[in-house]
């Protein structure tokens, strides 16, 4: 029965796989806004889970837009991961070259997301209680894909803050 639970446990630990993180970010400041334009890149051509994504963050969670390649297909939404919870926003699919403008604004504790790409567009508000942006990062966040599928390209970025960044 030990044999057993040994063999079941080590399945578990080697089955569990890391994301590799590659970032650009500007920390110490308060953000209150971002926005600019991302031109999706060509899909992974391993499976596995691709997520590119621009954001603020917080000490709770980051308020992101993200492109989500994990089903085949690139698509992007927005929302708020961490503290509070709150469900997950608006968004849509859209293909390699094209051009996705994202924004990020904040009025009080509320954010206004708003993504559109070739026609289609989306807008998510979210009241994100308790949070101080502290963080605008633009990632790839990659778990069993190798990055062999950019460069991924922002261009027109804006980002405002209330405090001059530290790093």
């Amino acid at each position: 029965m030990l044999a057993f639970i040994a063999f079941a446990l080590s399945f578990i630990v080697t089955s569990v796989h890391a994301a590799n993180w590659y970032t650009v970010e500007w920390n110490g400041a308060t953000f209150t806004a971002m926005s600019g334009d991302m031109i999706v890149p060509r899909l992974p051509q391993a499976g596995g889970t691709p997520y590119v994504w621009p954001g603020v963050q917080s000490g709770n969670g980051v308020l992101q837009a993200v492109l989500d390649g994990r089903s085949g297909v690139w698509w992007i939404g927005d929302g708020f991961y961490g503290t509070p919870s709150l469900p997950w926003g608006n968004g849509f699919n859209v293909n390699p070259g094209d051009m996705v403008h994202f924004s990020f604004t904040c009025s009080g504790t509320v954010w206004t997301c708003t993504l559109s790409s070739s026609g289609k567009s989306a807008t998510t508000t979210l009241n994100v209680t308790g949070n101080t942006m502290n963080r605008a990062i633009f990632a790839a966040e990659l778990t069993n894909v190798p990055f062999n599928f950019g460069p991924i390209t922002y261009t027109n970025v804006k980002i405002t803050s209330t405090t001059a960044a530290s790093a």
